[in-house]
């Protein structure tokens, strides 16, 4: 409101007001048309409706959420991870992400009870010396105790050797940090140990 009250005010003082401060302002044409232009501009400006803070939001960043996996064989499978997931630890679905790759797809979790990472390539290209058609298991994070998360990442290694066999991928890839030996948790430096399913 305050904003169209400055274009109404800018028009009175400069289009059409013959004097101001009793000096008559001499104009022609051009510099009227000019500052006609400008005042629509203004007006049009001012004029617009704010867009709702949501709407912006929603548009900054790309959607995360697993219809992002273009591949429907992959997508299949990480629908089979997120029911696991919401089964075993009650992970909802805004906990997890996803991003596409021409490659394949990767699901991050955000959860703090149990927190996995992980990877499904069509085509690995090489990466660490992996083989195509590959799940590779990342990192896992909890703020559970060790042992818990020890009995935990077992159970998650022989669902996702099933998940393998059940969605025809071919190999199970698991990634151990070489800064932390014994706990797969965290992953800087890798070395990676790939299991062919069949």
């Amino acid at each position: 409101m305050k904003c169209e009250a400055f274009a109404s005010q800018l028009e009175a003082q400069v289009g059409h007001s013959p004097a101001r401060g009793g000096k008559a302002i001499k104009t022609d044409r051009k510099k009227a048309n000019n500052l006609n232009q400008l005042l629509s501009r203004v007006k049009t400006i001012f004029g617009r409706k704010a867009t709702p803070a949501t709407t912006v939001t929603s548009n900054a960043e790309p959607p995360t959420y697993l219809s992002v996996v273009s591949d429907p064989h992959l997508r299949a499978a990480f629908a089979d991870i997120e029911k696991y997931l919401a089964e075993n630890y009650g992970i909802p679905t805004d906990k997890l992400s996803y991003q596409d790759y021409t490659n394949g797809a990767s699901l991050f979790s955000k959860d703090i009870t149990f927190a996995p990472s992980l990877v499904i390539l069509t085509d690995s290209d090489d990466l660490y010396n992996l083989p195509d058609n590959v799940t590779m298991l990342v990192a896992v994070t909890s703020t559970k105790d060790e042992n818990w998360l020890i009995e935990e990442l077992s159970k998650f290694i022989l669902f996702l050797k099933e998940l393998g066999t059940t969605h025809h991928i071919q190999h199970f890839a698991i990634a151990f940090s070489k800064d932390k030996p014994d706990h797969p948790a965290t992953v800087k430096t890798a070395d990676v140990t790939c299991i062919r399913l069949y």
